[in-house]
């Protein structure tokens, strides 16, 4: 349930519907990247510790995906999400 939970957050980062959630959450290749980009592109001065705290996990993620450490992947990935929704 939580897991469903954190998938929709995703998608609603992404603005995408709820039915496409659980692919957000799959730690591949280019959900690593959308992620990296969405922070990099960020300008938003008064975010910058959530920005810094993102970029922190997805470099998480990207070292346990190198591990194949999927799930730990997937949740550093959430964590940066979470980071990113923080106002």
């Amino acid at each position: 349930m939580l897991k469903y939970a954190i998938a929709i957050a995703v998608a609603g980062l992404f603005g995408i519907a709820p039915a496409f959630a659980d692919e957000m959450m799959k730690c591949d290749d280019a959900n690593l990247m959308k992620m990296d980009m969405m922070v990099k592109e960020a300008n938003d001065p008064m975010m910058k510790k959530q920005m810094e705290m993102a970029m922190g996990e997805i470099a998480m993620a990207m070292d346990a995906k190198k591990a194949s450490k999927m799930d730990e992947c997937e949740m550093h990935l959430n964590k940066a999400a979470m980071e990113l929704k923080k106002q």
